[in-house]
């Protein structure tokens, strides 16, 4: 498989810029969570102590650093999974972090790197976890809206409503090589299906995964596509979001309305 067990969020952050800057972003707070659901409370605190974080996301801002003396990428809004948090399950308030560092994306006009390892939504909260979805939609839509660039590396595993919203849909979608990819998890497939089509190499074949990069590269291939991209800026695209990801008029800017 892939890096699901190389690096952790934050030392994955580290190899691209080992400088960056951590947006403070705590969310939430929870024990037994919005359901009351007994001992996710002891869960998350199991959570925090093996893996040193408060969340399944670690959000920063830095510069990518390409190998061979190559100057730093544009300055970019990253977003890193953290697996070992609950199987890097969306949450309440990993939702929180994910709507704030887009937020402040647009307001720097930073693009935005996700680095996707998750299972999917996180069960504990039910339908409050489901509804994350809809906000990190929302926040990819206003994005692109507003013309800036978002690039997404698909890690081991991208399933679920992480690879519906912030992989599947990012404007570049990179995958490690032997990344378990798709919507459907592998307890939750149709019987008979093909479990190479729930790899990044089928993903890739199929379309939906731009390329296949090694871990090693990361750094160069991010590095070129975010200087590119600086170069290049997309126009504001002015598409309206589905009905169901919006609350009222979106601003012609692209930012969030109040």
């Amino acid at each position: 498989m892939a890096d699901r067990d190389a690096l952790t969020a934050r030392a994955l952050i580290a190899s691209l810029d080992p400088d960056y800057v951590e947006l403070g972003f705590l969310g939430t707070e929870f024990t037994d969570g919005p359901l009351e659901w007994s001992g996710y409370g002891t869960a998350r605190e199991r959570a925090r102590e093996r893996t040193g974080e408060r969340e399944s996301v670690v959000c920063a801002t830095g510069r990518v650093r390409a190998g061979s003396g190559a100057a730093p990428a544009p300055e970019a809004v990253l977003i890193a999974f953290e697996f070992g948090f609950l199987g890097g399950s969306l949450g309440e308030a990993t939702g929180d972090r994910i709507e704030a560092a887009y937020a402040h994306a647009r307001a720097q006009r930073l693009p935005v790197v996700s680095l996707v390892a998750t299972g999917g939504s996180r069960m504990q909260e039910g339908m409050r976890a489901l509804t994350q979805l809809q906000r990190v939609a929302r926040q990819t839509v206003l994005t692109r809206r507003a013309g800036l660039p978002q690039l997404a590396v698909v890690r081991d595993p991208t399933t679920g409503g992480g690879w519906a919203t912030l992989a599947a849909g990012a404007d570049v979608v990179l995958a490690l090589p032997g990344a378990q990819v798709g919507f459907a998890g592998s307890r939750v497939r149709p019987a008979g299906a093909d479990p190479w089509a729930y790899t990044a190499e089928g993903q890739h074949a199929a379309g939906h995964i731009d390329a296949l990069t090694e871990p090693a590269d990361l750094p160069d291939v991010l590095g070129r596509w975010l200087t590119l991209l600086a170069d290049q800026p997309a126009p504001a695209r002015r598409a309206e979001p589905p009905h169901a990801l919006t609350t009222g008029p979106l601003p012609a800017d692209g930012t969030e309305a109040v």
